[in-house]
């Protein structure tokens, strides 16, 4: 079906307390998806720190949702058709698990408003911008939708590259690499347009296919594991040094008023 049911429609929109939902899913199934599909990201200190962004993925399978969110920390409103709501699994799961709906053939301006301001609330979308699954491992990724640039642009947010090696197995390691975010800085000034979202669809597109290129070196030359391991020290350093950083501008906001005191109890 091309279409999402008119009486269906009324879900697209459905609040929920998507957070509190996806805590409880994430939690009750944290072990077994671990044990399912066994697997790190590399690239971790690539996401950014602060503010919305969004997460493209390459695309081979349905896996590739449930897999990401235990490879990938951090919660994320996925985009999916709105056709999926005419399933009846799908119009009861995704108002808990915050996913937006959109219309891939007819996007309208309240699916991009509705896209823009949770980004711009500081939250995270996940788009898969080749649209549709892309079965074939050997194959080149399909040509990407522009929804991913339209709304990056419109938010003025930053899109992180994330390629997944092969279709998630059951029980066997995954690979998983999250490369440096594509910031749109320089298609910000004036109107967007058509040419800017092209432009920058392919800067997207471009940062994808590094992730798959320097993913699969590092996998098959067997170095993944062992630059984890150096990724792991970096983030650690960082964030003991993070911690430090807090600690000496508290003390150093604490000393003026300290002074102060001192000055009261010399003049009396």
């Amino acid at each position: 079906m091309s279409e999402v049911k008119d009486k269906y429609k009324k879900y697209i929109d459905k609040k929920c307390n998507y957070m509190g939902w996806y805590n409880f899913f994430y939690r009750l199934a944290y072990v077994p998806m671990k044990l399912l599909f066994p697997g790190v990201a590399l690239g971790l200190e690539n996401l950014p720190t602060e503010g919305g962004y969004i997460i493209a993925f390459n695309h081979r399978s349905g896996r590739e949702i449930p897999f990401s969110f235990y490879a990938v920390p951090g919660y994320r409103h996925f985009v999916a058709k709105e056709e999926h709501y005419n399933s009846a699994f799908c119009r009861w799961l995704f108002p808990k698990l915050g996913v937006i709906a959109v219309n891939r053939d007819k996007p309208d301006l309240s699916t991009i408003r509705k896209v823009v301001n949770v980004l711009k609330s500081g939250e995270v979308v996940g788009i898969f911008p080749e649209g549709t699954r892309n079965r074939d491992e050997d194959a080149e990724m399909l040509q990407f939708k522009n929804g991913t640039a339209l709304f990056a642009l419109k938010a003025n947010v930053p899109v992180v590259p994330v390629y997944f090696h092969k279709k998630p197995r059951f029980f066997r390691k995954n690979h998983v690499y999250i490369g440096k975010p594509v910031y749109p800085t320089k298609y910000m000034e004036g109107v967007i347009n058509t040419d800017k979202i092209n432009a920058f669809g392919m800067d997207i597109r471009n940062a994808v296919e590094d992730a798959k290129y320097y993913l699969n070196e590092v996998v098959n030359n067997g170095s993944f594991n062992k630059l984890k391991k150096q990724e792991k020290k970096r983030m650690k350093l960082a964030k003991k040094l993070a911690k430090k950083a807090i600690k000496i501008a508290k003390k150093n906001a604490k000393m003026p008023k300290q002074s102060e005191e001192n000055i009261e109890n010399s003049s009396s």
